[in-house]
């Protein structure tokens, strides 16, 4: 290899269809065979080991090449791991409720956010630094912490969202979100306001929802959701099935819909593509969107 120039294009998309085991070795043979490799070995991190932490933190020019990160354990080196990342444009967290001081210092801008923090000052101010921010989801499950102001000029290219539905209210208006998942629904029986979905700055396409929870609520949504294409809704019992199972199926405003999936829990999941529906069973959709 060392003794035939090879295009360093060429290299790169020939190094793409080998596996770890093989760039691990090609890492040995000559400085630029060691730099394509390493681009592509460190360039999506997926659960890592606990070596990798450690390099990351150690190794900046290693650190450097990461662009997509993914881990649910909090690693002590994680903190300084993240730091040297500066390059990174996605990160995801599926380790629930741990406190978000992890992302203090973090330099790099991402397209793509998820993470299971508690809204908390650090969380905010982090927030505040990613302005290229596209996607982001919130997957906070046991409680729904009170939601400090989100400044207007805070994610202004917000596209995709998916949180607790009492935290949308401070985040969908004035940005141009056009695909919406609300987790959570009100324990004291009261109904959600609808309403501030109006206020995105584009209008929604996709919308998860855990239920329905006043009566005729498919005219409110018609009304605030003209341009919807794509719903998703949480049906908690058996019960709620029966009650408002015929609006969602027969009610003339389900026509207007391209794609209309409704899921029940514990039940079964119904697609509906007018003018004809088809049951698939049971249900295995893991995310709010399709």
């Amino acid at each position: 290899m060392s003794s035939i120039s090879i295009p360093v294009d060429i290299l790169r998309i020939v190094l793409e269809q080998l596996n770890r085991d093989d760039l691990t070795r090609i890492c040995l043979l000559n400085k630029i065979c060691c730099s394509c490799s390493q681009d592509i070995l460190y360039r999506n991190i997926y659960f890592p080991r606990i070596l990798v932490y450690h390099t990351l933190a150690q190794s900046t020019h290693l650190a450097r090449r990461v662009r997509s990160f993914t881990t649910r354990d909090k690693h002590p080196e994680l903190a300084k791991a993240l730091q040297n990342m500066t390059c990174l444009r996605s990160l995801t967290f599926w380790s629930v409720d741990d406190s978000s001081n992890v992302l203090d210092g973090c330099t790099f801008n991402l397209d793509t956010f998820t993470g299971g923090f508690h809204y908390d000052e650090s969380l905010l101010k982090f927030l505040q630094s990613q302005p290229s921010l596209r996607e982001a989801h919130f997957t906070t499950i046991f409680c729904f912490p009170a939601l400090l102001d989100v400044e207007p000029t805070c994610l202004p290219n917000l596209t995709r969202i998916t949180a607790p539905y009492t935290w949308l209210p401070h985040i969908v208006p004035g940005r141009p979100v056009s695909e919406v998942g609300s987790t959570g629904f009100p324990h004291d029986g009261n109904p959600v306001d609808f309403s501030f979905y109006a206020l995105s700055t584009v209008p929604i396409k996709k919308l998860a929802i855990s239920c329905f929870l006043i009566p005729n609520s498919e005219h409110l949504l018609a009304t605030i959701f003209p341009s919807l294409t794509h719903l998703r809704v949480e049906i908690l019992s058996i019960q709620n099935v029966c009650v408002r199972f015929s609006f969602i199926l027969f009610d003339n405003w389900i026509l207007i819909l391209c794609t209309c999936i409704i899921v029940f829990s514990g039940v079964h999941g119904t697609c509906y593509k007018y003018p004809r529906c088809t049951v698939i069973a049971p249900s295995v959709h893991n995310h709010m969107f399709f």
